[in-house]
């Protein structure tokens, strides 16, 4: 019997993997479909002002924070990724109109650099799969949404189909830093464990033949830090 891969082992395989993808990611036709559901993943963030700071965990080459920066002009857009190059081709795509309310920074989910409280949203797309201590980068997060703020979560729910079970599997095989997809009730379930409240699934739907993704069983979680939580 094999020792199960550490959470360090893990976050390294993550890395090299995402720096090795980085180089063609945004050529990629799945990049379509990210961008769909990281479009989907904002859609759901409730009272998103101009003046709002918004935190994207897992943000590859930065296109939501991107997309949020252009619409935050009183406020800030940052995104975190564990890979150094993602967070180079994210970095060059910065315009000079952007360049004060845009930042990225290399970092895990379960190490986030920023203040207790700084962030009114968090949002975390396509990326939760990987993380290897799931309660502990939620309890991260948490840290770093002010009082009552919102988490929005989407990935991928293997209940809803089949198909998506099977790839799960798959992936555990193929995929380095591919940990695993979870049912839709068990995201809800760490929410609650790692403090958050108010968790709740606004969307719970298959997919198929969009945006370049042949098939995809879509959930996307919500919750809030308490608002007593100081």
């Amino acid at each position: 019997m094999t020792d199960a891969p550490s959470s360090t082992s893990l976050d390294v395989q993550n890395q090299q993997f995402f720096d090795k993808w980085a180089q063609d990611y945004d050529q990629k036709r799945i990049s379509g479909w990210f961008q769909h559901t990281q479009r989907l993943t904002i859609g759901q963030m409730e009272g998103l002002t101009s003046a709002s700071k918004v935190l994207d965990v897992g943000c590859g080459t930065g296109f939501a924070v991107l997309r949020l920066g252009s619409v935050l002009t009183e406020g800030k857009a940052c995104g975190l990724d564990i890979s150094e190059q993602m967070i180079a081709q994210a970095n060059a795509k910065i315009g000079d109109d952007l360049r004060d309310r845009v930042e990225f920074v290399q970092a895990g989910s379960d190490n986030i650099p920023y203040p207790d409280g700084e962030f009114d949203f968090v949002m975390c797309t396509n990326s939760f799969h990987h993380y290897p201590d799931p309660i502990k980068s939620l309890i991260e997060m948490k840290r770093v949404l002010r009082p009552g703020a919102q988490i929005v979560i989407m990935d991928n729910a293997v209940d809803l189909s089949l198909y998506t079970w099977m790839w799960d599997r798959i992936l555990r095989v193929v995929e380095k830093g591919h940990v695993r997809y979870y049912r839709s009730p068990e995201i809800g379930e760490m929410l609650n464990k790692a403090g958050f409240e108010q968790a709740r699934l606004p969307h719970l739907k298959n997919e198929f033949m969009k945006h370049g993704k042949l098939f995809a069983s879509l959930m996307i979680w919500s919750g809030r830090r308490p608002a007593s939580d100081q």
